[in-house]
């Protein structure tokens, strides 16, 4: 009798496995054939060979584009290289990118850029947020924009417990944001099996120097996220809400 039940349970263990298992391909579409698409206004820019993470473009056309990124799982192009910043003028009729200079004082060998967001005070002050890794570790960075240098001076380090396995950033204000925790564990392979079992423990938080909150949870990876042009409303993959008061 012992036998039947210990039989039992591993074998709905198994098919709750597998039926796990077809729905996470399912859900990242791979058994999709992908069809070649000619895209002939489209060319590669050079220098960003360490693959582009995120964009942030700037009202006057200059991007910041966060490259290098060292994450669990993912294919690792340059393992000896830190993580950089780059900036691309989009007015220009062929662009390319530029590293970014960062000042002296900041871990730069430890930088492993993931999100990124900016941010315009109102003497038309450029401040770049950063999400970073240091170490597979979560915090973000703040950086002021020198145009005319073409550098980024390094202002300040954020950390918080609920700053962890973040994604991505969306600032409001000085020092005022919205941030994804797109896993809900740290170690590799819970985190292979948070995904395969869909698990929703991830969530959105809102970040001020005043307070630091959950503002919507239940999803199985938060990741992108964006905010209106009035700030009432951000969004992340597919959900919009209001923004806190």
């Amino acid at each position: 009798m012992g036998k039947l039940v210990v039989l039992t349970l591993l074998g709905a263990v198994l098919a709750l496995i597998g039926e796990r298992l077809v729905a996470f391909r399912q859900r990242t579409n791979a058994s999709r054939a992908v069809e070649p698409v000619d895209l002939p206004n489209c060319h590669l820019i050079e220098g960003l060979e360490n693959g582009s993470e995120d964009i942030d473009i700037l009202p006057n056309g200059l991007a910041f584009i966060s490259s290098g990124l060292k994450y669990p799982g993912m294919p690792n192009f340059a393992s000896d290289e830190p993580g950089q910043i780059f900036l691309m003028d989009l007015n220009e009729q062929n662009p390319r990118v530029q590293a970014l200079n960062i000042s002296d004082g900041f871990d730069k060998a430890s930088f492993n850029p993931h999100g990124i967001s900016t941010f315009i005070d109102k003497d038309h002050t450029v401040y770049l947020y950063v999400v970073n890794h240091p170490h597979m570790k979560s915090t973000v960075e703040k950086f002021k924009f020198e145009e005319q240098q073409r550098s980024l001076v390094h202002l300040k380090t954020i950390k918080h417990e609920l700053l962890t396995s973040v994604n991505d950033i969306v600032v409001l204000g000085p020092e005022q944001f919205y941030a994804t925790r797109d896993h809900y564990f740290t170690n590799f392979f819970l985190v292979l099996l948070e995904m395969i079992m869909d698990l929703r423990w991830t969530y959105v938080l809102f970040y001020s120097p005043k307070e630091v909150k959950v503002v919507a949870k239940g999803f199985s990876s938060a990741n992108g996220i964006t905010v209106s042009l009035d700030k009432k409303c951000f969004a992340s993959r597919m959900f919009c809400l209001r923004s806190p008061k």
